[in-house]
């Protein structure tokens, strides 16, 4: 088969899309509801606790936790992609309502933002997809390319600063994508 009908036929939810709904659908297991979360100030091992539990149920609010058809067409996909927006959009308010100690809340802060900046980052693909062009959106997803320099920026200092602190929180360092 040609390369090109090969990337034709490739969805664009490739690479850091597969990973984050993977991530945060709990690889496979049947939907979770929503659950509610903490308030108030939480102690280390309470937002240990309650940072996976912010992600449990959005993939199937939105819809993004299924695999598309090989056949989905650039409409069908760009749905997806949106799905996705508004799933790290929802999650990035649900961790930013959490209230971790003191020392985690720059962290935090920096996680929130690399969230919403890769929400903000898949806009390019969905565009692409919008307009018809999957190899463009394949070409973004599949690379990495679609992850901007702050979304990275931020993603990094905030590991960093939960590992400095010796947070354990779950899928840290794969969600919403992988910068190591």
């Amino acid at each position: 088969m040609p390369r090109r009908l090969r990337l034709r036929r490739r969805l664009p939810c490739l690479g850091v899309v597969l990973l984050l709904a993977a991530v945060l659908t709990g690889c496979g297991e049947k939907p979770l509801p929503v659950p509610e979360l903490p308030t108030g100030s939480l102690s280390q091992k309470q937002y240990e606790d309650a940072f996976p539990r912010a992600a449990q149920g959005l993939a199937a609010r939105y819809g993004v936790g299924r695999d598309l058809d090989s056949d989905a067409g650039a409409a069908r996909q760009a749905e997806h992609v949106a799905g996705l927006q508004r799933l790290l959009r929802d999650w990035a308010t649900r961790l930013d309502s959490l209230h971790p100690p003191e020392p985690a809340v720059a962290p935090q802060a920096r996680y929130v933002a690399g969230i919403r900046s890769f929400a903000a980052d898949l806009d390019r693909a969905r565009t692409a997809l919008e307009h018809g062009d999957v190899q463009a959106a394949n070409a973004l997803l599949s690379t990495g390319r679609i992850v901007s320099a702050r979304t990275r920026a931020d993603l990094l200092a905030a590991r960093r600063g939960f590992h400095a602190l010796g947070y354990h929180l779950q899928d840290l360092d794969r969600a919403p994508v992988k910068t190591d």
